[in-house]
């Protein structure tokens, strides 16, 4: 049972009105207008900012102590002062940000209580640095309606010393404010492309009809441990166009009985042939009608080191979970997750899924990105598009104290999946006949291209195909190779500009000035400087 102390005391306020602005502060803690409660053993009081900085340079904050040895759901709760409406409707709030400054580094969580649900918990990673960091909770999920308690979790972790963490500006709000770059290209293929320090280590962009032999692609029907019911065949993956022309991965599923199952589908991998450990990657996806019952995926797995989950698994997109239709959001709801453990009985995982603002079902391709450094875990989803996009999953991953610690297993080589499940333990469906993305016909999953990026700093390594840099001077000697395979040019957005034939006397004389893309039929590629 929580334990819970009132620590303030002050005049509550009574407001059931209908809020119509977009967002609502339900404290700045510049006055003792409101009446915070503390949660099983933290303890609270208002104090002037210790570190004012360009987040927040407010002149008061709530200074929340967790002693060591308390509850992990210790922190500070605001009761009936506030009756609004959450949900994903345009009128609800559905978002909830909160200032926070601490060293601690556990999760920190948003919970409504007093409403449809008395539950409803949204938890995210703290990933702040020396100052304030605004970290924002998706309320979209929760079930619809009515709540008067709002409730912030300070630190989640387990505590080796008392965690001091600084509170401010918890705010409800209506809608994020996601500003559309003004270089977003729709038919691009450079994603989030070099920038920060990134740089392209390796690609796909599915250009040239053909699968390169850095994939593996699996056939059997064990079910993916998760009692899928496909069986992948080669049958079902493809490097081909879609109805825009674009040239793409084609990943199909289909109802049909195959090697004594119902319906097929296709999964493939990069083990052993491209890995690597800390970068940035992303993939270009166009996602099928997940309906009842597909479940797509992006995601990668530990290289060659030890059995699951001790090799650790990355799933970047996850789409098409039994919650997703019984709330009616398939085409918005999605997750991140990581799992680890040094064996299955012993299995750590963090699951963070979200109901997103748009429909990711809407036969457009949408990027989904994974940035992975020597301390955390970040994904988004679109940032290509809306660059100041928030997270959907991050994680950290600095711990490396014991056993069951996620630092343990995410700092080695991973390398890529892509696969179409059908059915199995994720939708919680089990008969082909209550697939119904099914019923009228077979569904695919498209991906434009995938990239991998990295910074060139200690940690990071790499393992595949090289894409070297070919300076003028070595254009010539780099063109003399060129003739004895046939392969393709992309300018550096990744956009095809042309391909060439085994044997062409001249494959880049026709070329304008600029930096390009070539990539052979075996796999290889490499960059060239086009001088005039």
């Amino acid at each position: 049972m929580m334990r819970i102390k009132t620590i303030i005391a002050l005049s509550v306020l009574s407001i059931t009105a209908a809020y119509a602005q977009d967002s609502i502060v339900l404290d700045d803690f510049e006055s003792d207008a409101k009446g915070w409660e503390d949660v099983s053993g933290a303890f609270s009081e208002i104090v002037s900012n210790p570190s004012p900085d360009n987040v927040n340079s407010s002149s008061k904050v709530l200074k929340c102590t967790r002693p060591v040895g308390t509850d992990n759901w210790a922190g500070v709760i605001l009761r009936g002062v506030y009756s609004l409406n959450i949900g994903s409707g345009d009128n609800d709030y559905s978002y909830a940000t909160v200032k926070f400054l601490k060293q601690t580094q556990g999760d920190v969580a948003f919970k409504l209580e007093s409403g449809p649900a008395d539950n409803y918990e949204y938890n995210t990673a703290y990933l702040g640095g020396n100052g304030w960091t605004t970290v924002t909770f998706d309320l979209k999920s929760a079930p619809k309606g009515t709540y008067k308690d709002f409730f912030v979790m300070v630190d989640r972790g387990d505590l080796q010393r008392d965690a001091v963490v600084y509170i401010d500006e918890v705010t409800l709000l209506k809608k994020l404010d996601q500003q559309s770059s003004s270089t977003y290209d729709p038919n691009s293929q450079r994603g989030t492309g070099e920038v920060d320090g990134y740089k392209l280590v390796w690609q796909e962009l599915f250009d040239d009809g053909k699968l390169s032999n850095v994939w593996n692609i699996e056939e059997n029907g064990y079910g993916g441990y998760n009692n899928e019911l496909q069986y992948y065949s080669r049958n079902n993956i493809e490097v081909g166009k879609d109805s825009e022309g674009n040239g793409c991965l084609i990943i199909t599923a289909r109802k049909e009985q195959s090697n004594g199952k119902s319906c097929t589908s296709g999964r493939l991998n990069t083990q052993g042939k491209m890995k690597f450990c800390h970068g940035k990657v992303e993939a270009s996806i166009r996602l099928p009608k997940t309906g009842n019952g597909l479940w797509p995926a992006f995601w990668m797995m530990g290289d060659e080191v030890g059995s699951w989950p001790a090799n650790g698994e990355i799933d970047i997109l996850e789409m098409g979970n039994a919650e997703a239709f019984n709330r009616g959001s398939q085409d918005r709801y999605f997750n991140g997750a990581c799992h680890w453990g040094p064996s299955s009985s012993a299995h750590e995982m963090s699951t963070q899924s979200v109901t997103w603002d748009y429909s990711l079902q809407d036969g457009e391709f949408h990027l989904y990105t994974l940035y992975w450094d020597d301390q955390r875990l970040v994904m988004y989803v679109d940032q290509d598009r809306y660059p100041n996009a928030r997270p959907y999953f991050q994680l950290d991953i600095r711990d490396r104290s014991s056993q069951r610690s996620a630092g343990t297993y995410f700092h080695h080589e991973f390398h890529l999946l892509f696969n179409l499940a059908i059915g199995g333990d994720f939708p919680k469906i089990y008969d082909i006949n209550q697939i119904s993305a099914l019923q009228s016909g077979e569904a695919k999953m498209y991906v434009n291209y995938v990239k991998v990026y990295q910074k060139g700093i200690q940690g990071e390594s790499y393992t595949g195909p090289v894409m070297e840099f070919t300076g003028m001077e070595e254009l010539c000697a780099a063109q003399k190779g060129l003739n004895e395979l046939a392969g393709s040019i992309y300018n550096i957005n990744g956009l095809l500009v042309r391909t060439f034939n085994a044997g062409e006397s001249s494959v880049i004389g026709n070329l304008k000035e600029g930096l390009y893309i070539i990539r052979l039929e075996n796999g290889e590629s490499f960059k060239i400087i086009k001088k005039e």
